[in-house]
């Protein structure tokens, strides 16, 4: 790397650890009162209302890194440009393009780093938060589920299972209904008041079977009988965790396994393509802020905050949109993720375009 391009990454540097810090802890404030909320309803001991809000700032800073990025940037140019440094570079022969190469350079590494966290970081950190908070307003732990409701094949048959609740760990599901379809039409109807898990697979004891489709219904009481269920209580509470506990490996295979069940899986694909958008966004974030950095100002910092601001807002209220049009199944999973960061990049690139 030339010394220019060293220098222009260092002049972005010095903002890049602001920026994080300030939006991080914009982000952290909101959290901060909604724990205050609760604390006035629950009493909660400090240390713990602490650990609850430190186990945040993985999520949060994560979200904070592309924002940094935009923010850094802006200023950087800003106080290169106020200094006559890039008018200089320019008349030494340099394209505003190969200007902007250190900072594309950067945008990638920001990128790559957020990435890192969103995968191995960010998803400890919720599953403990969220383990937290279960036990602190007294609900049941992430590993006890209630109402659970999932589709599966059974030896070719559609089935749909209920439970009141799965409990991962002693492999149990309690009231247990299991309605299994041919050609859209129930045939059988299984009741059992529990249901373990074991080498040999789930064991449903103590039920009823209903067959159905004739006149009138057979019953018939068992003591026991083995369901040919593949997926552990694991897996099953797996499926019902939120897609941002989860890495990019654990979506794909929810994804997998879900298809193969029949269920819908528009929701963990949408989140898995916003897992890579995200982070993409600092690249595109440091395409943009080039050239709106260059342009003539004076007030440093605020209007390099201001723009950031507002780019930010538009970059987001975007991304919303389109992600919930995407887990409706409006639109694919990857245009509801990627179109905004396309939006952006192809204002950024006219924008320099103009300024070159």
């Amino acid at each position: 790397m030339r010394l220019i391009d060293r220098y222009i990454v260092r002049q972005i540097g010095e903002s890049y650890v602001l920026g994080v810090a300030a939006f991080t802890s914009i982000l952290l404030l909101t959290h901060l009162f909604f724990l205050a909320r609760l604390a006035a309803e629950i009493p909660i001991p400090l240390g713990t209302n602490l650990a609850l809000l430190l186990l945040r700032v993985p999520y949060f800073s994560a979200y904070s890194l592309p924002f940094a990025t935009l923010f850094a940037v802006l200023l950087a140019f800003g106080r290169l440009s106020d200094g006559n440094e890039i008018t200089a570079m320019r008349t030494s022969g340099w394209s505003l393009a190969r200007v902007a190469a250190p900072v594309l350079f950067t945008g990638a590494a920001v990128a790559l780093l957020s990435l890192a966290m969103s995968e191995w970081v960010v998803p400890r950190a919720e599953a403990q938060y969220r383990s937290l908070f279960h036990e602190v307003v007294r609900r049941p732990s992430p590993q006890v589920q209630l109402q659970v409701l999932f589709r599966e094949l059974i030896d070719g048959v559609d089935s749909v299972f209920y439970a009141q609740e799965l409990n991962s760990l002693d492999g149990t599901m309690t009231r247990v209904v299991i309605v299994q379809f041919q050609e859209q039409r129930p045939v059988r109807l299984i009741e059992a008041e529990v249901a373990r898990y074991g080498p040999q697979g789930w064991v449903l004891n103590r039920g009823t079977l209903y067959l159905l489709g004739t006149g009138n219904a057979i019953a018939s009481e068992f003591a026991e009988m083995r369901v040919a269920l593949t997926r552990s209580p694991r897996q099953l509470v797996a499926a019902r965790r939120d897609p941002y506990e989860m890495t990019i490996g654990e979506l794909r295979q929810q994804i997998i396994r879900l298809r193969a069940a029949g269920e819908s899986v528009v929701r963990y694909a949408v989140s898995l393509q916003a897992k890579l958008a995200l982070p993409a966004s600092s690249v595109i974030f440091a395409l943009l802020a080039v050239p709106l950095g260059l342009r003539p100002h004076r007030s440093g910092r605020s209007i390099g905050f201001g723009l950031t601001v507002v780019v930010l807002l538009t970059y987001y209220f975007l991304l919303s949109v389109f992600l919930t049009l995407g887990e409706r199944g409006q639109i694919p999973a990857f245009l509801a993720a990627w179109f905004p960061n396309f939006l952006v990049a192809a204002a950024g690139g006219y924008l320099l375009w103009r300024a070159r």
